[in-house]
């Protein structure tokens, strides 16, 4: 749920910035799933897939995030806009 106010100013949501991986990394990762549960490592993504939702709780966004890690994407942040107006 998105919440506008004073002329379209959002107050109050939680952005998730996500993008799916390549085909290439998920079977990498499928491979070696210990490695890439324990350690930094960079991540290919595909670009073009990068998109954001917003939430109005931090509780119905990281749900999102943990369903679209399933679905094999990458979450690129989780942040919390909130603005007081």
């Amino acid at each position: 749920m998105i919440f506008l106010v004073n002329g379209g100013n959002m107050a109050g949501s939680i952005m998730v910035r996500y993008a799916q991986k390549t085909y290439k990394q998920q079977r990498a990762e499928e491979r070696n799933s210990a490695v890439f549960k324990n350690l930094t490592h960079s991540v290919d993504i595909i670009p073009e897939s990068m998109s954001i939702m917003t939430f109005s709780t931090q509780k119905e966004a990281s749900k999102f995030a943990e369903t679209m890690r399933d679905k094999g994407y990458h979450i690129l942040e989780i942040k919390d806009d909130y603005k007081k107006v």
